[in-house]
């Protein structure tokens, strides 16, 4: 498991605001480890903030099925400030400031809030999960290295499998374990999704993916099959590619 960097906030030199103790600032993108590193770039053009947006979508139309979470806190934003200057050391007011940044697509604020909420109680996994999503976000917006945030991102959610293992998290963790090769372990983590919850359909689709990259095609028709038999889905073009996947493995060339 990767070791999460939740347990210490600092004042980056360059922008001077708190930031996590990462490589550098998650605000600006200065150095805070190497002197001699460069400024990580932070620019952003039309494609990355759309696909940064469409990610913020998918997020929240997966969040709003398993969590009945509608993420209606911006119009809160100045009074839960207010409130954690009052009670700096509430952890579910940093938690609801960073749900505000995350609707509003501040992301970086985001990180920083839900580190703070973890500061005050390292065991809050959604703080975790959050926190994940808006490394995960950002990955496509950062130009140069995106590593470190994937990794962040992966040692988030696992973080969360390891405190408060649910549905979400094994298949978002799955999908990006896979996306690294790991298929096997990927094809584990959906096991654990359908008994932890049978009802939810991205799993199947995610598994069958999984299988088909594997080649195993009889098990990968069967769960992009199960997963249509699903009346509603959060996204009707997984419905599509199912299909499509069924007919390319099933239908003689």
């Amino acid at each position: 498991m990767a070791e999460p960097m939740c347990d210490e906030l600092i004042i980056c030199p360059e922008c001077g605001q708190d930031t996590p103790h990462y490589e550098d600032c998650i605000l600006c993108g200065h150095p805070l480890r190497d002197p001699t590193a460069q400024p990580r770039d932070l620019a952003e053009d039309d494609m990355q903030k759309m696909m940064a947006d469409a990610k913020v979508q998918e997020i929240k139309a997966k969040r709003q099925i398993l969590f009945h979470d509608g993420w209606d806190h911006a119009p809160w934003l100045d009074r839960m400030q207010r409130l954690a200057q009052i009670a700096p050391n509430n952890p579910k007011l940093h938690y609801y400031i960073g749900a505000a940044y995350t609707e509003m697509g501040e992301h970086r604020k985001a990180i920083v809030s839900y580190t703070r909420a973890l500061v005050a109680d390292p065991t809050m996994a959604d703080a975790f999960r959050r926190r994940g999503d808006s490394q995960y976000i950002l990955v496509p917006v950062l130009s140069g290295d995106v590593q470190a945030y994937y990794d962040r991102a992966l040692g988030d959610y696992e973080m969360v499998l390891a405190l408060e293992p649910d549905v979400y998290t094994y298949n978002v963790h799955g999908s990006m374990i896979a996306s690294l090769g790991r298929v096997e372990e990927a094809v584990q983590e959906y096991e654990l999704a359908v008994r932890l919850n049978p009802g939810y359909p991205e799993t199947y689709f995610s598994r069958g993916y999984a299988f088909k990259l594997l080649g195993e095609t009889e098990l990968a028709v069967a769960d992009f099959q199960k997963f249509l038999t699903f009346d509603s889905h959060w996204n009707q073009e997984l419905v599509f590619q199912a299909q499509s996947y069924i007919k390319e493995m099933t239908e003689p060339e």
